[in-house]
């Protein structure tokens, strides 16, 4: 039986992996690039990767809501703001 997953949650997990498979594979086409000395590429493929892991990183660390236990929306700021 599958565990209860929001689709959202499913969403990002699945962008999680498959930006790091194509990070894995830049990181792949730069370790060619070195070993052909084409070092322009290698620059350019060694950066793009490491922009791939970090939204990797980002996307698995910023998309949760820290909310404090007793939020509630109650008005208090419309109210205030008509007074």
């Amino acid at each position: 039986m599958m565990p209860n997953i929001k689709p959202r949650e499913l969403l990002l997990r699945g962008t999680q992996l498959f930006l790091g498979f194509d990070g894995l594979l830049h990181l792949a086409e730069f370790g060619a690039a070195v070993l052909e000395e084409a070092w322009v590429t290698a620059t350019l493929t060694g950066v793009h990767a490491l922009i791939f892991f970090l939204g990797v990183y980002f996307i698995g660390h910023d998309h949760t809501h820290h909310q404090l236990p007793l939020h509630a929306h109650d008005g208090t700021w419309d109210r205030k703001r008509s007074e």
